[in-house]
């Protein structure tokens, strides 16, 4: 299997694991039971609206090392964010990109123009189509927490309660999430729920290893703070780690003014939308979770 279909699950998850921090709530009961951390964790995460999210991603391939960091404002809600883009790689390659998904306008800019071009700061506007939305293969947010809530009860994934730590001021949940490589397995091959699609599904793959995530949970409100993973397969390695923070607080996104603003020169040409299959498909349309509960 390819290397980047190994990582497929550690990054849907991360994807997904948007959370919030409220310094003001009211404590609630201690937890001892690790997946129940989990699954509360997934439940404030499916109430969220806004959240600041930091992703940092490292690979490391045959010694040749890329950084990605992608670091911005997300409107859950409304399904729009504001975002920078950076990837550094060897013999000092840096590149930069900014993002703006507003409605159905999409604009981006690079903030560092190739050698020799002239600098331009303005914006490209990218129209997106209805048909053409790359919003319209991804589930609600809500969605996507039931599905990872009953993917916690697979036997081929374990929770363990490493301890009590603190996470900026804050004191939070370490759970560590160990995958098994059978569940990537089944993940990486449309398989996690139900038979794959075309056939039955072939014995692992020896290459695929076993996945631990390290999570960090809020003690006191129950919300999830961050997430990592590492994983060595052979000659490569890859790190992902989200970390979160300005937990819902309300922020607006506004187009560039227009003399800012320049069309894209292309010919109807639109984001192609996400390619079906894989976990996003096997979530379906369930988007309801017991309400969070509330301190005594």
């Amino acid at each position: 299997m390819t290397f980047p279909r190994i990582f497929l699950l550690p990054a849907i998850l991360l994807a997904v694991g948007l959370a919030a921090c409220d310094s003001t709530a009211q404590a609630l009961p201690r937890l001892g039971d690790p997946k129940e951390i989990v699954e509360e964790a997934l439940r404030t995460t499916a109430e969220l609206e806004f959240v600041h999210a930091r992703l940092e991603a490292a690979q490391d391939a045959g010694g040749v090392a890329q950084h990605y960091t992608l670091d911005g404002d997300l409107d859950l809600a409304q399904r729009e964010f504001h975002a920078n883009v950076d990837l550094e790689a060897g013999a000092g390659m840096q590149q930069r990109a900014e993002i703006l998904l507003v409605g159905t306008d999409m604009f981006t800019r690079t903030q560092e123009p190739a050698l020799g071009a002239v600098p331009d700061d303005r914006w490209q506007r990218i129209p997106i189509d209805a048909g053409s939305d790359p919003r319209n293969g991804i589930p609600a947010t809500p969605a996507i927490a039931v599905a990872l809530k009953g993917l916690l009860a697979d036997p081929g994934i374990t929770a363990d309660l490493a301890g009590v730590e603190a996470c900026g001021d804050r004191q939070c949940y370490h759970v560590t999430l160990t995958v098994d490589p059978e569940v990537t397995w089944r993940a990486v091959n449309g398989a996690l729920v139900g038979a794959p699609p075309g056939g039955e599904l072939g014995p692992v793959d020896p290459a695929v290893p076993e996945i631990t995530f390290d999570v960090l949970v809020d003690e006191a409100t129950r919300r999830l703070m961050s997430l990592s993973t590492s994983i060595a397969v052979q000659d490569q390695s890859f790190d992902l780690t989200a970390t979160l923070s300005n937990h819902d607080v309300e922020f607006d996104l506004v187009p560039p003014s227009p003399d800012q603003v320049v069309e894209m020169n292309v010919t109807g040409a639109t984001p192609a939308p996400m390619a079906p299959g894989g976990i996003l498909d096997e979530v379906g349309n369930e988007n309801e979770l017991e309400p969070a509960p509330t301190a005594p």
